[in-house]
């Protein structure tokens, strides 16, 4: 068997689960070492798209360690790998639902174009979520390369999970892959079960939002250590875009006057950031531009945190983009941390009276989404979305 997957920590993962799983039979990985939701696409299947994505990549991608020049080295050794695979060979792609994984997906199908072998692939969100997230212990996965070795032996085992792809979805997905490639966007992200096309500043707003967070966590505190910051950013953002890519908008927004520093920037750990005058009264969009235009609060019950999402995008919300007063806020909480409860945690079943405690839990959020209705409307539109889980216990 041969393995395709995105990703040089994903890449890394597996083949410590392939190793520790002991196979009779010796497999082979073909690891593409990049993020495919950022940078260029155009004509990448050919030696010029190629190269100039690699131009736009030395610009973006810290080199520090060597890492650029790896990355750049493991570009060839994957092409040329490709290029050596033998008519009727077993192979498998492991994919996640996340815009980097599904355009690496159909951007190997297509080098794959002209070899005569037994395709497969496993979608690695979809398997994870269904193997190992409960009713009351759950894991969102953005991307492969947060997925265990013991996980991914579980889920190579699981054979259920793996599909074989026919002549007509390889076909399908050749095509899309041709679709990207024909354009020169450098940012992408996944919405609404598919990879589309953004503006390179999508994000600059969330950035901001999160160093004023941290401004206020720390007011002693002139400066942010540019770590610190990216790592914000990257715990709350729900796309996988990288570190590097948020540092390059990072570095463009002190360009722009947005964000002051001091030290050197050729490492994230040699200097540190705060917010200009400007850039404290920057701000753009929250989420997406849809929620600008059109501020849309969907409200949901969630294991911990704010149970705001954006009813454009389904991003999750935090408390300072939904303006309500702290009494409310403090009555949403309250509410919000009974989520789940009609769950035995031990077995994960539906407790006895499991149903109706389920439903006193959205009539009470019915009765919070007024509201909150009544607090921010009509500037707002506030919606309700409720759990229905113990329907399929029942």
């Amino acid at each position: 068997m041969i393995h395709i997957i995105f990703g040089a920590a994903a890449a890394g993962s597996l083949k410590q689960a392939i190793r520790e799983m002991k196979q009779d039979q010796i497999d082979d990985i073909i690891a593409f070492d990049d993020i495919y939701s950022i940078g260029p696409l155009l004509h990448l299947h050919e030696h010029e798209g190629q190269t100039n994505r690699i131009e736009w990549l030395r610009n973006v991608m810290s080199n520090e360690y060597g890492y650029f020049d790896d990355m750049v080295n493991d570009q060839q050794r994957m092409l040329q790998q490709i290029k050596e695979i033998k008519a009727g060979s077993r192979m498998l792609i492991w994919t996640g639902s996340n815009a980097h994984e599904q355009i690496g997906l159909r951007y190997a199908v297509y080098l794959l174009k002209e070899k005569s072998i037994e395709l497969s692939v496993i979608n690695t969100t979809t398997a994870f979520d269904q193997l190992f997230n409960t009713n009351t212990r759950r894991m969102d996965i953005r991307h492969s390369g947060e997925i265990t070795s013991e996980k991914l032996k579980v889920l190579y085992r699981s054979k259920e999970h793996i599909h074989t792809v026919s002549t007509e979805e390889r076909e399908r997905l050749q095509n899309e892959w041709l679709s990207f490639a024909k354009e020169n966007h450098t940012l992408r992200i996944w919405k609404k079960g598919q990879a589309i096309s953004v503006p390179e500043d999508e994000f600059d707003a969330y950035l901001v939002k999160m160093a004023k967070r941290l401004h206020q966590s720390a007011p002693e505190d002139e400066y942010i250590v540019t770590p610190r910051l990216i790592g914000e950013v990257i715990g709350h953002l729900e796309q996988y875009i990288g570190d590097d890519f948020i540092e390059y908008r990072l570095k463009t927004l002190i360009d722009q006057g947005i964000f002051d520093m001091i030290g050197r920037r050729t490492s994230m750990r040699y200097y540190s950031i705060k917010l200009t005058g400007f850039g404290q009264r920057f701000k753009k969009w929250v989420c997406c531009r849809e929620f600008e235009k059109h501020p849309f609060v969907k409200i949901e019950g969630d294991y911990g945190g704010e149970p705001f999402h954006c009813g454009h995008c389904q991003c999750h919300l935090e408390r300072d983009d939904v303006p309500v007063s702290d009494t409310l806020f403090s009555k949403i909480w309250n509410w919000n941390i009974r989520y789940g409860r009609w769950f035995d945690e031990e077995t994960d079943d539906l407790l006895p009276n499991g149903a109706d405690m389920e439903k006193k839990f959205n009539q009470e959020g019915e009765r919070i989404t007024e509201e909150v209705k009544r607090a921010l409307s009509p500037a707002f539109q506030i919606e309700y979305s409720p759990s229905e889980y113990a329907q399929y216990y029942i």
